[in-house]
């Protein structure tokens, strides 16, 4: 199949061995990874401080529009490769698995509208939450349905971060309150999306999480928007 359709790297684009998936070796090698699993206080956790209280933040890679690896994102949201975020959520929970990071009860995707949704076929933080599923070990359920995004907002990629907030703020709550409580009441869950930047869709889920009872929330990400010192 590969020397009739060669697969390719997402990064690189050069045709990939028959032991690889999505990447190449050098491009894997070369992957700008944060190791927030196992840095406590990193970069991630401190812009939600102020504004939450998380157990903890952990994303896989740093994003930047100078480098390539902001391809996988790209490949992911808007060319349908669910398998290509199922792979890298995958990789995201081993490590975390393998840092020995609390395990959650629980895996909830940040949701996507509705018409978001029917438009593009698929919520792509659902695939990432499977991966990191997956990556823990142990078949940790992804619930999908509890959370629900109510409003449907201007995307977050192309607008100020004083906007970001206001754009999010109250678009989510729970779909059954007796349902969400009978689920997770007590429970530690981690809340998973694509990309952390600014940390306003975090905020914005925690302040509906955590009027459960007893809960606790977690958060990851695949890519983390790192700022300029």
């Amino acid at each position: 199949m590969d020397m009739v359709w060669p697969r390719r790297c997402v990064v690189c684009g050069e045709c990939l061995d028959t032991d690889e998936e999505h990447l190449c070796s050098d491009c894997m090698e070369d992957m700008p990874l944060t190791y927030f699993w196992s840095w406590r206080d990193n970069p991630a956790e401190q812009i939600l401080w102020a504004r939450t209280r998380l157990e903890s933040v952990v994303s896989l890679f740093y994003y930047s529009r100078d480098n390539d690896y902001r391809c996988l994102l790209y490949s992911l949201k808007y060319k349908g490769d669910i398998a290509l975020g199922r792979w890298l959520g995958r990789m995201l929970g081993e490590k975390m698995r393998e840092a020995d990071c609390p395990r959650p009860d629980v895996i909830i995707p940040v949701p996507l509208h509705w018409r978001r949704k029917w438009r593009r076929g698929y919520n792509q933080a659902e695939a990432i939450a499977r991966g990191i599923s997956e990556g823990l070990g142990d078949a940790v359920p992804v619930l999908p349905g509890i959370l629900i995004r109510t409003r449907f907002n201007t995307s977050q990629t192309h607008i100020s971060v004083g906007s970001k907030w206001e754009n999010v703020s109250g678009a989510f709550s729970i779909r059954d309150k007796n349902t969400a409580a009978e689920k997770l009441s007590g429970r530690h869950i981690l809340l998973v999306d694509d990309v952390l930047t600014t940390g306003a869709t975090a905020e914005a889920c925690w302040d509906v999480l955590s009027a459960i009872p007893g809960v606790r929330v977690s958060y990851a990400s695949l890519a983390f928007v790192a700022r300029p010192v």
